[in-house]
């Protein structure tokens, strides 16, 4: 994967900027990872190795720029300032620290908004860790990357082999663009505008005069349509969605074979994702049992981001997400009996073609003012900020919300992002586990990010404690459900896969 600056695009899509615009001191919306690697990496040889993949990162040198009036989003521009010591840091833990202390301190510091007056990416170090291990704390803000790109951009910062050589210096020294003036930018921003505009129109044009085309696309939206309506419909009431999230975030996470997953799913029918839901949803129905909720006859809606990048896409930043919300039961059920009521959910939404008419119905978002956007987006994260601290000062009151907040209708959103299953390195210390993490914000305050890497398949559950004081039990409801699985699946041992060193 190449990320010159060249290959990037310089304007922020609608999409890209929802996530400043949908951000807020209580919902930070950066993504990132939480990463162990063996022995001890020494901080200087950190800095160093970052150091020597950054013009291999041209994002990484960029920053923010406004538009003067909000006349079209902001723009990545080169940072004439940039010092790499704003964006890596260094901490020693305590002696005899444990790894729930690690996940303490790097929850603290990733509930923290990044600085959007530089390039909105960090990484922090942890050094004294039990077992001889160095933990790196990955941060980029979600208006840079998805789940996808984020990956890609960690594959660039990483080795396949332990004696890697340093990629090739670049030939001459990178000289920062100078920025623009303010007259410069409205200009470019008007253009930008106005080809975004007639670009659609043109789509629009193109499909209206091929009655074929015409009828897809209507289709497709009509899809979209009827996915927003079924989002009206009534869930199953659990105790992650019954008060607006806070700035505070607790994880835990549970790493499973890929080759059992597999195993699973070639005995019991579905798709890997199949199974990751499966256990999700009745790590989460038991959950809610324990807590004393009988849902009967109700639903969880999980959301799901679909990747909607084409072949010619790969290696871009950026955000090209569509979202799919199957919807199952809330109750108990044996594990084999879920996973095949999951499939026929996410079998039913494929079939519907939902995930493109709603990347369909995103294009229209291109049309719509940044000014209004933004300044909506300012309008409803400031309330709930206010919110927030109403509800912290007087925790009685917030039960059941009854307005639209992000994330409303969703029990909890699952992100599933493909990794690379060999080993990978940092400054020739092996990564041994690679942890996701998701933002939560408005009332979901419980979502799991799912990743894989060197042949297991890593659940990162994110919550907030006030809404979720027990995140632990959750991620041992889940191993329970996989257990279960497993064993129903004829499989009685566990099948070794981490690649050799």
């Amino acid at each position: 994967m190449s990320t010159d600056a060249a290959r990037l695009s310089r304007r922020l899509t609608a999409q890209d900027a929802s996530f400043l615009y949908a951000e807020s001191r209580n919902g930070p919306t950066h993504i990132g990872s939480l990463l162990f690697f063996e022995g001890h990496i020494p901080f200087d040889d950190l800095v160093r190795h970052i150091n020597g993949r950054l013009h291999l990162l041209g994002r990484y040198r960029q920053k923010l720029a406004e538009v003067p009036l909000r006349l079209n989003h902001a723009t990545w521009e080169d940072d004439a300032d940039f010092c790499i010591e704003n964006h890596v840091f260094r901490h020693i833990m305590p002696e005899g620290s444990s790894d729930d202390d690690l996940v303490r301190a790097a929850m603290d510091i990733n509930e923290r908004a990044l600085d959007r007056a530089r390039p909105l990416w960090e990484m922090h170090s942890f050094e004294g860790l039990p077992g001889n291990r160095t933990a790196l704390l990955s941060r980029v803000h979600h208006s840079m990357v998805d789940g996808v790109s984020g990956i890609e951009l960690l594959t660039v910062l990483m080795d396949f082999k332990r004696d890697a050589a340093p990629p090739e210096a670049p030939k001459e020294a990178r000289t920062p663009k100078p920025a623009a003036n303010a007259v410069e930018n409205l200009f470019d921003a008007a253009y930008d505008g106005a080809q975004t505009q007639l670009g659609i129109f043109r789509r629009l044009t193109n499909a209206m005069i091929r009655p074929s085309e015409f009828l897809d696309r209507a289709k497709l939206l009509t899809e979209a349509a009827m996915s927003f309506a079924r989002m009206l419909r009534p869930i199953a009431s659990v105790p992650w969605t019954r008060r607006l999230v806070s700035s505070r975030r607790s994880l835990a996470w549970s790493s499973f074979s890929f080759a059992e997953i597999r195993a699973i799913r070639n005995a019991l029918g579905g798709t890997v994702n199949d199974v990751v839901l499966t256990l999700l949803s009745e790590g989460a129905a038991r959950y809610l049992a324990h807590h004393g909720y009988a849902p009967t006859g109700q639903n969880f809606r999980i959301g799901c981001p679909v990747n909607v990048r084409k072949g010619e896409e790969g290696g871009a930043l950026g955000n090209r997400v569509s979202m799919m919300f199957p919807e199952v039961p809330a109750e108990p059920m044996a594990p084999a009996a879920r996973l095949r009521v999951v499939n026929q959910e996410t079998e039913r939404i494929k079939q519907s073609n939902a995930p493109q008419g709603l990347e369909l119905l995103m294009e229209g978002a291109e049309l719509m003012p940044p000014s209004l956007v933004s300044f909506g987006g300012q309008l409803a994260m400031s309330a709930y900020d206010s919110a927030v601290a109403l509800t912290t000062m007087l925790p009685e009151l917030p039960v059941e919300p009854r307005f639209p907040l992000p994330g409303f209708g969703m029990t909890f959103l699952a992100t599933n992002v493909p990794g690379v299953m060999v080993p990978q390195y940092l400054a020739g210390h092996q990564c041994l586990d690679m942890v996701g993490l998701v933002p939560l914000a408005g009332n979901v305050g419980y979502s799991v990010a799912i990743t894989s890497y060197n042949q297991k398949l890593y659940f990162g559950m994110m919550a907030e404690p006030t809404s979720m004081p027990d995140v632990a039990l959750m991620k041992s409801y889940v191993e329970e459900a996989f257990a279960e699985l497993r064993a129903t699946a004829g499989i009685e041992a566990a099948i070794e896969t981490r690649a050799a060193a």
